[in-house]
């Protein structure tokens, strides 16, 4: 089964949040490890077939030619006849000894060889008297014999392969860190001070792996000499370890002085023995060894050419990947060295192992040999990969001597760092998040802070991924979350839930589910049932949730946003009433995304009013205060928005959504930043941010066919077009859609039956075509049906084709009639991890849960605003020119601040900058760790009780 698993394990191999196998994976994975393995087999078989009749006739030309009778040769009198056999070889056909004409001729055939152990001389019997009957089985079990080890080293090549990428891409951090342990000193691999017995095992483990490139290369040319040689003394060449053994036997015994030191006989074993040792203890001794270093990435990180079962951090976070590693490691991996080890127990031990006379036409002789060849076989064969990966390797030796792991004992993950609270960086850390203040989160990842170094790391991880996850870059914020985890064995409730939530707005919503597994939230906690139940609920097809659940919650903000915006979309309304119900974080940014809705449908006052009164509730917001700015632009205030911009800019210069109004406002920025490249980048600067950011529909809409992605990251970015047009946000195939696919095509599918049955007269002919016509059309209809309800982030089928339905009704996503800026604004469904509000969009699908209009009568409940947005004055819709303010005089000479007047002196409150508080740089959390919660089990979103329900 070895080779079974090691295929199945590359094969399947996923990530740790997308681990979930359904059970026709299951089934297609394994249908792929048998017909990779058939594949593999069937040339072995096809040529093993060939050489097996051609032995069969060459032996039969062989008895042909022998034939001294004048009769006609008659081949079951000659099956009868005896020959004597040449059994010195095991190259089939076996030479027959024709001088040898009777069985006691045959017996006195005898060759004298000398032992290079004992240098004594030897008589070798060879003469085997058999029938020709005898001679051509035993020709051709020979000839068997050698292919099926030939298919049986195919058959064992995934394992073999794996074996020797594995070995060459880990040896430079095996061999570091067990020297590392032989001195006495704590390694990543083992950060436990090592023992005697560790110390002895690190000393031949150092042995073997020191000498193993040496060993792999006089293991290929050993082989490929005696294929191309085959010497006399094959087999005492083979048993003593090849070229280098026989070699450094026959230079002792050359030499006088070692000769009297050294006994040839103790030697001989020596190198027997190491032989067998390097099978046995680099095979099954080092697996272990795999096994601790597959869990650091030693082989990533200190190899080139490796396999890679898991990413590095999600092997030190995740259980089902270490079990996969697990698995590998003890029955795909192993599997090679427990086959080596039994061919050489085989060859030393034959007598007493099982079924070993069951190869009774061989002479012991050739048994063994037939043994050694197939053992240097496979010895070959891995080491010849191991070499290859070697070689790639070795260049990351010194690399593997700097690398400092995370796992390393003077950096080990005790104390504060394994905390969840307690500790005054975490608190500034989220308290920033929190605050929405990416300012605050970039100065605590650049700054230099005296703390403990390990949580120091930790936290600046963590603050990374919030950064990413605020901005919308998820790939990025999914892959700071999974360091985050492995820095903390996979305890953070917070990183795996951001982990859910980045899949939800990548649309991998299998994903999400899965990575929500195994938290150890309790059971008041609804922030895990939350995302589990927006993951099903952005899968309308699905039908696993629906509308009646969503009033199993109450007083929910997430829910109350998620029903506002299902009902906004039915008519493309841009302003939301949440803030009547909620006065939290969630309901401000929903109304900030209100805010770019009202600016895109030319309601500017309004949206200027709006914004002024997100200050006033939160003053040290910086999107209000950027709302505030975007909309001074469009009323034409320049200097009001410098102003304001210029404020943001003494609190938070570092924050990127900063720098992009300074380069909407003229001044220079990094187009580098997502945001700046979004607000004044070229098209070729916006593409390359399609997949970080797949929320954000301004790329999609900036670049060439991207009005699908846009559609789905989130339908409100055409909102404004939408109703300027007169669209209706409909995604049901219209009535002449439906007529044609339904009423036209089956009659056309129908009338090519009828003219058949007309031309020929044929009914069952007729019949079956219209038949298998109108059924063809049926299944090409549902199977497009089914594509269509795909969910995925790219060329999702659906959004494509509404993406051409929207372009031909002239709804094309133009960024020249779109509110510069509104990318920093506009957000869909909004969730909530750890009190840090994330915005995962709203697809233009989610309509299909709405309630469904008739688009004659929605266009006609929608003709006001049409004709009022038509006859609006357009918003700001390209950056402002650059040094313009010297251009532009001031409206005004009153020195009080823009955002002052705006907000009015009663209301304005200055921005503060968030700074860390006192705290003692020495502080260390609890020195023991606590006890490991056993994970809640599956989430149930169906029904609520209390909290997360387990599975019982």
């Amino acid at each position: 089964l070895s080779p079974f698993i090691s295929l199945y394990a590359q094969i399947s191999r996923k990530s740790a949040s997308d681990s979930i196998v359904t059970f026709r994976e299951f089934v297609l994975n394994v249908f792929s490890v048998c017909l990779i393995i058939v594949f593999l087999l069937t040339p072995v078989a096809y040529f093993g077939y060939i050489e097996l009749n051609e032995v069969e006739n060459s032996t039969w030309e062989s008895i042909e030619n022998e034939w001294d009778d004048a009769s006609p040769f008659q081949r079951n009198l000659a099956l009868s006849e005896m020959v004597c056999l040449d059994t010195r070889g095991i190259d089939s056909p076996l030479p027959v000894v024709a001088s040898a004409s009777s069985e006691q001729e045959c017996s006195e055939l005898v060759n004298l060889v000398r032992d290079p152990i004992t240098r004594e001389w030897e008589e070798d019997y060879y003469g085997r008297w058999v029938s020709n009957q005898d001679r051509i089985n035993i020709n051709v079990n020979i000839d068997t014999i050698d292919w099926v080890s030939i298919g049986l080293l195919v058959f064992m090549s995934p394992t073999i392969i794996a074996y020797g990428r594995i070995m060459g891409a880990s040896w430079n951090v095996i061999v570091r860190n067990k020297y590392r342990t032989l001195r006495g000193q704590k390694t990543p691999i083992d950060p436990d001070p090592p023992s005697i017995m560790k110390r002895v095992n690190a000393t031949i483990l150092v042995l073997f792996l020191g000498t193993m490139p040496l060993a792999a290369i006089n293991g290929i040319s050993t082989l490929v000499w005696t294929k191309l040689e085959n010497p006399d003394n094959l087999r005492y060449i083979l048993d003593l370890g090849g070229i280098v053994g026989n070699s450094l036997l026959m230079f002792v015994e050359g030499n006088e002085f070692l000769k009297t030191w050294v006994d040839l006989k103790s030697l001989s074993f020596v190198l027997a023995g190491y032989l067998m040792l390097n099978v046995s203890v680099v095979g099954l001794a080092l697996i272990f060894e795999m096994i601790r270093n597959l869990f650091l990435g030693g082989q990533v990180i200190g190899g080139v050419g490796g396999v890679v079962l898991g990413a590095p951090r999600e092997i030190r976070a995740e259980s089902i990947v270490q079990s996969r590693i697990i698995a590998f490691g003890l029955a795909g991996f192993a599997g090679y060295s427990v086959l080596l080890l039994i061919m050489q127990v085989y060859k030393e031990w034959a007598e007493l192992m099982p079924y070993s006379d069951s190869i009774g036409f061989l002479t012991g002789d050739q048994v063994e040999l037939l043994l050694l060849e197939g053992k240097w076989n496979f010895i070959a064969a891995g080491q010849g990969i191991f070499i290859l990966t070697w070689l790639l390797s070795i260049s990351r030796w010194r690399t593997v001597g700097i690398t400092k792991f995370d796992l390393a004992p003077e950096e080990r993950r005790s104390g504060a760092v394994r905390t969840n609270d307690g500790n005054w960086i975490r608190d500034y850390v989220m308290q920033a998040a929190r605050q929405d203040d990416l300012g605050a989160l970039r100065r605590f990842q650049d700054n230099p802070i005296e703390a403990d170094e390990s949580l120091l790391r930790l936290e600046r991880g963590r603050a990374k991924m919030f950064e990413y996850a605020m901005r919308g870059l998820w790939p990025n914020a999914i892959e700071a979350a999974k360091t985050t985890l492995a820095q903390q064995g996979g305890n953070d409730d917070n990183a795996r839930m951001l982990i859910a939530v980045g899949h939800i707005a990548s649309r991998r919503l299998d994903a999400s589910k899965m990575a929500l597994k195994g938290l150890l939230m309790e059971d008041e906690e609804d922030e895990p049932e939350l995302i589990e139940f927006i993951s099903e609920w952005m899968d309308p097809w699905a039908d696993r949730v629906d509308e009646d659940d969503l009033y199993d919650w109450e007083n929910e903000s997430t829910i109350d946003q998620i029903k506002e915006l299902q009902s906004k979309i039915e008519s493309w309304d841009p302003v939301s009433e949440i803030g009547h119900i909620h006065r939290n974080r969630l309901a401000h940014n929903a109304l900030i995304s209100s805010v770019a809705q009202l600016r895109a449908q030319r309601r500017m006052d309004e949206a200027l009013d709006l914004a002024v009164g997100l200050v006033r509730r939160y003053p040290n917001s910086s999107k209000a205060r950027i709302a505030c700015a975007l909309c001074s632009l469009d009323l034409g205030n320049w200097h009001d928005a410098l102003e304001i911009f210029r404020d943001l800019q003494l609190t938070g210069p570092e924050d990127p959504r900063v720098k992009a109004l300074g380069s909407i406002l003229g001044l220079k920025a990094d187009t580098e930043e997502f945001e700046v490249a979004l607000a004044v980048g070229t098209v070729a600067e916006k593409k390359p941010w399609l997949d970080q950011a797949p929320c954000n529909p301004f790329i999609g809409l900036a670049i060439k066919g991207g009005l699908d992605e846009a559609l789905n990251a989130n339908a409100f970015s055409i909102a404004h077009e939408a109703v300027e047009r007169l669209t209706a946000p409909i995604i049901s195939p219209t009535l002449l859609q439906n007529f044609i696919r339904w009423g036209l095509l089956p009659l056309v599918w129908l009338s090519l039956g009828a003219i058949i049955l007309l031309e020929t007269g044929d009914t069952s002919a007729a019949g079956l075509v219209g038949f298998g016509l109108v059924s063809a059309h049926i299944a090409a209809v549902r199977f497009r049906n089914q594509t269509s309800h795909q969910v995925r982030h790219r060329n999702q089928p659906l959004m494509v084709r509404m993406a051409r339905r929207l372009k031909k009704e002239k709804v094309v996503g133009d960024l020249s009639r779109s509110p510069v800026g509104n990318h920093l604004l506009l957000s869909g469904i909004l969730l909530e991890v750890g009190g840090v509000i994330l915005d995962v969009g709203f697809p233009l699908w989610m309509v299909e849960r709405s309630k469904s209009v008739r688009s004659r009568t929605w266009k006609v409940l929608m003709h006001e605003r049409m004709a009022s947005l038509r006859n609006s004055k357009l918003p700001r819709c390209d950056p402002l020119p650059n040094r313009w303010w010297l251009r532009r005089p001031r409206p005004y000479e009153d020195d009080t601040p823009a955002m002052e007047r705006l907000v009015g002196p009663v209301h304005y409150r200055p921005m503060r900058k968030l700074e860390p508080p006192e705290r003692n740089v020495q502080i260390k959390g609890p020195t023991s760790r606590k006890a490991k919660k056993q994970p809640k089990g599956n989430l149930n979103v169906k029904f609520r009780g209390s909290g997360v329900i387990g599975d019982s």
